[in-house]
């Protein structure tokens, strides 16, 4: 799954605050999904992921850079805030995510961490899915193809048997 659908799906409302500055930031796959209010959850992202974070770790401004720097270091593809705890997104949050490049999501209050986070993995679930049957199928045209060969070569290698 990219951003730009998750963006896309009515049901949520996410609202776009900043897009990245790279001209694809919106076509990143999204990896995996990880909510935290930990100010520093850099240790626990391996690069990939959309963090929702309802900013309950924000308690002066000076945080936030903490925050984003932890997680735009880590490789995050995003960051979705809860709009719940300051009815809002605070303006130095956005400050933070432009200067780290960081695409920035609102998730509005009405809007539950687990119904993103639901959508997430079942794209990718799915997706795991279809590569999975894909590859099957090439797996079984090739053991057909290998079984049909040898069928062919032991008829070819047969000794022929008189006819009476």
């Amino acid at each position: 799954m990219q951003l730009r659908d998750l963006l896309a799906h009515p049901a949520l409302g996410l609202r776009l605050l900043h897009a990245g500055s790279a001209p694809d930031a919106l076509d990143r796959p999204v990896r995996w999904v990880y909510t935290t209010d930990l100010i520093d959850p850099a240790r626990y992202l391996s690069g990939g992921e959309l963090v929702i974070s309802g900013l309950v770790w924000r308690r002066k401004p000076a945080d936030t850079e903490r925050f984003v720097a932890a997680v735009a270091g880590a490789g995050a593809v995003a960051l979705a805030a809860g709009e719940a705890v300051f009815h809002g997104i605070p303006d130095d949050l956005v400050d933070a995510c432009r200067r780290h490049d960081l695409p920035l999501l609102a998730v509005p209050e009405e809007v539950s961490f687990a119904a993103v986070t639901e959508l997430v993995v079942g794209a990718l679930t799915a997706a795991r899915g279809d590569r999975l049957a894909l590859t099957l199928g090439r797996q079984r045209r090739l053991l057909s193809a290998v079984a049909g060969g040898l069928e062919l070569a032991f008829t070819a290698n047969a000794p022929s048997t008189p006819t009476g």
